[in-house]
C-alpha cells in the first residue's frame, strides 16, 4: 500500500529539503564513482544509495515496494538519478554490498568531512530493529524496549556527542557482548583511552580485546554473570564508578 505522503510528494514534484541536502552530499562523494555492474546496463551506486535513503525516509516496507514506487512515479526516478528502474535482484545485491562495505566507507568519509577529532572516550550500545514476521533472514531475540521481538540489532560505537565511529548489523539473536570485540577492533588508529558500555558488556573477552588495543573498558558489573566477583575488575570498578574523580577524569575537556 502506497502512503498518502509518498503520493503527495510525487504530485507536488518538490523534493523535501532534507532529502535535497542529503542527495547533494551523495553527489559529491568520491568513493562511489564506480557503477554497480550487473547483467543489465550499469547502475550508479550513488543512485542506488539515494533509493535506499528514499526507502527509509518514506518508511517503505520492502525493496519490492521501493521498486513498485519507482516504476509508478517518474518524479522519484528523476531525483534519484535513474534512467530506468533496476531489477529487484539488483537492489538486493547492492543492499548486501552497502551492508558489507559501502556504509563503512561512507561513514569514514563523513567523519573526515565533519573534521571529527580523535576522541578519548567512546560508548558502545545496541538498538533493536523490528522486522516483518515474514522476513526469512530475521531472528528472534530480546531487547529492553520490545522484550521478545523478531528482527535485527544495530550495534554502535559512538563518541560522547553521539557521532557514529563504527557499526555492526546483526540478527536479533546475537548477544551484545559477542559483537563488542568487533566494534572495538575497528577503532585501531583512533587512540581511544576509555570505552564505556552498560552491564550487558561485562565480559572478560571484551576487556581482553580492549586491553590489546590499549583501551580501558568500563561497564557496570553484571550480577547475572556471577553471584560474587572476586577478580580485580569486580572489586575496583564499582568503587571507581561511584567516585567523583572518575567523573572529572572522563568527562572534563
Amino acid at each position: 500500500m502506497i502512503s498518502n505522503l509518498v503520493i503527495e510528494h510525487a504530485l507536488m514534484g518538490e523534493i523535501d529539503p532534507l532529502l535535497e541536502a542529503l542527495f547533494r552530499y551523495i553527489d559529491q562523494l568520491s568513493f562511489l564513482e564506480t557503477p554497480y555492474v550487473t547483467g543489465r546496463p550499469p547502475v550508479s551506486k550513488k543512485a542506488l544509495l539515494k533509493c535506499f535513503f528514499l526507502k527509509t525516509y518514506f518508511a517503505m516496507d520492502s525493496l519490492r515496494q521501493l521498486v513498485n514506487i519507482l516504476h509508478r512515479f517518474g518524479y522519484f526516478r528523476r531525483i534519484c538519478g535513474l534512467l530506468e528502474v533496476p531489477h529487484l535482484s539488483t537492489f538486493s545485491r547492492a543492499s548486501q554490498w552497502f551492508q558489507e562495505q559501502g556504509f563503512s566507507d561512507l561513514n569514514a568519509q563523513l567523519l573526515n568531512d565533519l573534521g571529527v577529532q580523535k576522541p578519548k572516550v567512546v560508548m558502545i550500545d545496541s538498538t533493536a530493529l523490528r522486522s516483518s514476521l515474514y522476513d526469512s533472514q530475521a531472528k528472534w531475540g530480546m531487547s529492553t524496549r520490545y522484550h521478545w521481538f523478531k528482527g535485527y540489532k544495530l550495534h554502535l560505537c559512538t563518541t560522547t556527542e553521539g557521532i557514529i565511529l563504527s557499526h555492526v548489523l546483526t540478527t536479533a539473536n546475537r548477544n551484545d557482548a559477542a559483537v563488542a570485540p568487533k566494534l572495538l577492533s575497528s577503532l585501531q588508529g583512533w587512540d581511544i583511552e576509555f570505552a564505556l558500555g552498560d552491564a550487558a558488556y561485562d565480559s572478560e573477552q571484551i576487556r581482553k580485546t580492549a586491553e590489546q588495543l590499549d583501551i580501558f573498558f568500563v561497564s557496570p558489573i553484571n550480577r547475572r554473570n556471577s553471584e560474587e566477583r572476586k577478580d580485580a575488575y569486580g572489586r575496583v570498578i564499582p568503587v571507581l564508578l561511584e567516585n567523583s574523580i572518575w567523573e572529572v577524569a572522563v568527562w572534563s575537556p
